[in-house]
């Protein structure tokens, strides 16, 4: 099975965006077993669904990745990906100004350390310019938010990004479209598995959020565990169905 697992921030809120530092070494540590082989999402895009395989990632880019995950990353030498929200860095999570109900506010990396973990060999990739949902944008500002995202990477850092998160997942074929024009791959928040013949600009991801438990991943593969992340799709689906379906009665 492969699969593509994202984090957001580490730390103990208990927030919908939050695994605890704990949770997370142990996460590590299994990755680390050789249960899995860990990869960077270009080489999981080509690799055969019979293999387990995983790639890790990072959404918003919080100073505590650097903190709690690098140097656990590193001992291991495990690859991992880490998505910026360009105009934001060095600053905080509160998306053009506004703090989401639930969500701690929490400081982000700034272009200095970028750099050092660009070139310690992390990945990093777009996470637009602003962490809108694209959904309710224009065409001139999805097009905005992501090509001068990679734009703004490329004269920071010196490398265009090739992969994007988008926001809160908000994804249909305008956006994908787009997106495709700056990027060769992108992922979302679908809740599943990879699998054979995936458009890599609509690639599905694991929420570790999840997996935070005493067991976290150790039934990798199994029907069991199938089973478990198949059940957390379809709520994950109803709730967002539901969402929408409140949004177009306001």
């Amino acid at each position: 099975m492969r699969a593509i697992i994202t984090y957001h921030s580490l730390d103990g809120s208990g927030s919908p965006i939050s695994v605890p530092p704990r949770s997370f070494r142990k996460h590590v540590d299994w990755l680390a077993s050789g249960r899995v082989r860990v990869v960077s999402v270009r080489e999981l895009i080509a690799l055969n669904d019979e293999i387990d395989a995983v790639a890790l990632t990072f959404d918003d880019g919080f100073a505590n990745i650097a903190e709690e995950a690098v140097p656990l990353l590193r001992e291991r030498g495990l690859p991992a990906t880490l998505f910026v929200v360009t105009d934001h860095v060095g600053r905080d999570n509160r998306w053009r100004g506004r703090r989401e109900v639930g969500i701690p506010v929490l400081p982000l990396l700034d272009w200095d350390v970028l750099g050092r973990l660009r070139e310690s060999g992390m990945t990093l990739g777009a996470h637009t310019r602003t962490h809108p949902d694209l959904l309710g944008l224009e065409l001139e500002a999805i097009q905005d938010e992501l090509s001068f995202a990679a734009d703004e990477m490329q004269r920071r850092l010196g490398e265009r990004p090739e992969g994007l998160a988008y926001p809160y997942g908000a994804v249909n074929s305008r956006v994908a479209g787009i997106a495709g024009r700056c990027y060769r791959w992108a992922c979302t928040t679908e809740f599943r598995p990879l699998r054979s013949g995936q458009s890599p600009l609509l690639l599905p991801r694991l929420d570790a959020w999840y997996f935070r438990g005493p067991d976290g991943f150790a039934s990798w593969g199994s029907p069991g565990f199938r089973a478990r992340v198949w059940y957390r799709r379809q709520g994950r689906r109803a709730r967002a169905a539901i969402r929408r379906l409140g949004t177009a009665q306001r």
